[in-house]
């Protein structure tokens, strides 16, 4: 039982912790856009980089907070 409370905390503090990486995200993601019209400037390439660490990186949170349920499920 004691297990399933931990599971159960680690997949909401990963569940908040890929909403935070989807809003970095989408931040970077207005910054280039911004970085390419407003400004005209090679910022943006930056950003990029930095943005395609973020959104794999959620991506794989995902899957293993999906897995990690299915486990809790069959559980229970």
């Amino acid at each position: 039982m004691r297990s399933n409370e931990w599971m159960e905390k680690k997949i909401s503090d990963y569940k908040r912790f890929i909403v935070t990486l989807l809003i970095l995200s989408s931040y970077l993601y207005i910054g280039t856009l911004i970085s390419i019209y407003e400004y005209q400037t090679n910022f943006h390439y930056y950003l990029y980089a930095i943005l395609s660490l973020t959104l794999p990186s959620a991506i794989v949170m995902i899957a293993k907070t999906k897995r990690w349920q299915r486990k809790l499920m069959e559980n229970k």
